[in-house]
């Protein structure tokens, strides 16, 4: 029956290319497509405005739980981050200490060989017992003001290895002085 269907279609064709069908019928067509459509719409709103409620809802829920969570972890690591820090300057200033010091007692192992430490001790220890006194107040000094102690401190420590290295360097020109001043005496 197939057969005898395809084969009248095809016979026939012409004459089923000029019908059209009438104004009514399209309007009727356009009127059911249009009244699904909107149908389909309104569900599509409604599932598509519910999905993005509930998405709201969870990520607010999400960032609030966060937010608390964070909070806690925050509270709880903030002593042992103050520790830390502690810690840190503190290694710090001892690294500081440990460099200055050094370079120090260079100048003052230089200093020794003139015997003239003598003649700069008061103002060695006056600096002393500054960058003593420094060192208790960096102990006891507020969070966030380390760093003005420990300027201070370097300060101090520079001044006195400024003075050092100005002492030998004063001994060395007179000591070069004294040895042009010899060799000229011998060539005489």
């Amino acid at each position: 029956m197939k057969d005898q269907l395809e084969e009248y279609i095809q016979e026939n064709r012409e004459a089923f290319d000029d019908a059209v069908p009438s104004l009514k019928v399209w309007a009727a067509i356009d009127k059911e497509l249009s009244a699904q459509s909107t149908t389909v719409a309104q569900k599509g709103r409604r599932i598509s405005l519910w999905r993005v409620m509930t998405m709201a809802a969870s990520v607010v829920l999400l960032l609030g739980v966060g937010a608390i969570i964070g909070r806690q972890l925050s509270i709880g690591n903030s002593a042992h981050n103050n520790l830390a820090l502690d810690n840190e300057i503190f290694r710090e200033v001892e690294d500081m200490k440990t460099y200055y010091e050094t370079d120090i007692k260079s100048k003052e192992a230089q200093l020794v060989k003139y015997n003239e430490r003598k003649n700069i001790a008061p103002d060695l220890e006056q600096i002393d017992q500054q960058l003593q006194e420094l060192s208790e107040e960096l102990k006891s000094v507020p969070a966030g003001s380390e760093e003005q102690v420990i300027n201070a401190m370097i300060n101090s420590y520079q001044a006195k290895a400024a003075i050092l290295e100005k002492v030998l360097e004063n001994l060395e020109n007179k000591k070069s002085q004294t040895n042009k001043n010899n060799s000229d005496e011998t060539n005489i």
